[in-house]
């Protein structure tokens, strides 16, 4: 295997190093998933309850960054990934080959258990609606069947499995008689993405109908259609990476430098995937730094028909009353009453199930609805 720097082609810059940016965007992005989980967990303290399933989902989605940054921006850059492979280490395509291994698991478990961790959120806030649980056990299923899929061909499209990295050893590598590799690289790795892409986009809108059935103002039902939005960033690096995944990045020998691209997106994908996922409930949290210095969740109300549907009793602010204000907390304000709703930790009120456009105690005698208990609590 050619290591040597005078076999490098000519025009080739082997003082070119991509290593500290690997490392530095990886490290980056994890520390802030980090954050954002700290916080989302430190908002659940702060209202007295313990973490429920969509928190442990996140958690575990967490650690699978965790082991994803070790593997590449740990292991593989200290042996040569992200330099040319004439400037790396003998065995720089070896841990290049092992690095990818270890990466497209981490990678699987993360995105599978976000997303799973997403939607065990709208099942707590959504499932009230039988038209809402179908699609929440339907996507389940399919990111699990996506994330099974994918591990059982990483770890068997290579006969051995150790072969994946073993053919590249440069000291005892594995002879072509010894194993058998029979998946295409690049139309797994497309394979790989495009449902991605697709569970992503599905994510986003699942919850969109239920949001703009609740009584809310109009700018209320964009504030929380812009929270389930939020995750078309993890959209918009999934694509980048897609594109990214040609042909020519995969090209023995110089897969050391130019799969970098590729493998800093897969990082950063993950752990955005975890910031998106955990951003909306920072908010008690944030709620609590922020007072005497800035109000995070004034809603203004120009439409005096909606001042006069308010209840008394509320604030006229989409968070305090409807959204992730209430969210993990055990009641929220109905609008149009002076009473609450037990919501065992949902933090939505909802519209009746015949489709009505009247909200609860807006126009009609007031009435409640009990939430069925879905929490470990």
């Amino acid at each position: 295997m050619p290591s040597s720097r005078s076999l490098a082609p000519t025009g080739v810059d082997l003082s070119e190093d991509k290593r500290p940016l690997i490392v530095a965007v990886s490290v980056m992005t994890w520390i802030l998933a980090f954050t954002t989980l700290m916080l989302r967990i430190a908002g659940r303290k702060i209202k007295g309850l313990n973490l429920w399933l969509d928190d442990w989902f996140i958690i575990v989605a967490l650690v699978a960054a965790l082991a994803h940054v070790s593997g590449m921006a740990g292991y593989a850059t200290s042996r040569g990934v992200g330099q040319h492979v004439w400037a790396g280490k003998p065995d720089a395509t070896y841990a290049w080959a092992l690095g990818l291994f270890i990466a497209e698991i981490c990678y699987t478990i993360t995105m599978w258990t976000t997303k799973l961790s997403i939607l065990a959120f709208y099942w707590r806030s959504f499932g009230i609606w039988s038209s809402m649980r179908w699609p929440i056990w339907l996507l389940s299923g399919i990111v699990s069947a996506w994330a099974i899929a994918v591990v059982l061909v990483t770890t068997l499209q290579c006969s051995p499995t150790r072969a994946i990295w073993a053919q590249y050893d440069p000291i005892n590598p594995l002879s072509p008689s010894d194993y058998h590799c029979d998946v295409d690289q690049i139309q797994f790795f497309y394979g790989n993405a495009v449902p991605t892409i697709i569970t992503d986009v599905l994510l986003m809108i699942l919850p969109l109908p239920y949001v703009w059935r609740l009584h809310l103002p109009a700018g209320g039902k964009l504030a929380l259609s812009g929270v389930f939005l939020v995750g078309i960033c993890v959209t918009i690096v999934s694509v980048v990476r897609l594109v990214l995944l040609q042909p020519k990045n995969l090209v023995y020998p110089d897969i050391t430098w130019n799969f970098v691209p590729a493998g800093i997106l897969s990082i950063v994908e993950g752990n955005i995937a975890i910031v998106c996922a955990c951003l909306p409930f920072c908010r008690p949290v944030l709620s609590k730094v922020s007072v005497g210095f800035i109000d995070l969740t004034p809603l203004s109300r120009s439409n005096p028909k909606h001042d006069k549907d308010i209840s008394q009793e509320g604030t006229g602010r989409v968070w305090d009353t409807w959204g992730l204000e209430n969210y993990g907390t055990s009641r929220t304000n109905a609008r149009g009453t002076k009473q609450s709703i037990e919501t065992d930790e949902r933090p939505f009120a909802r519209l009746p199930d015949d489709g009505s456009d009247h909200g609860i105690g807006v126009g009609i005698k007031p009435s409640f609805i009990k939430l069925q208990d879905m929490s470990t609590n």
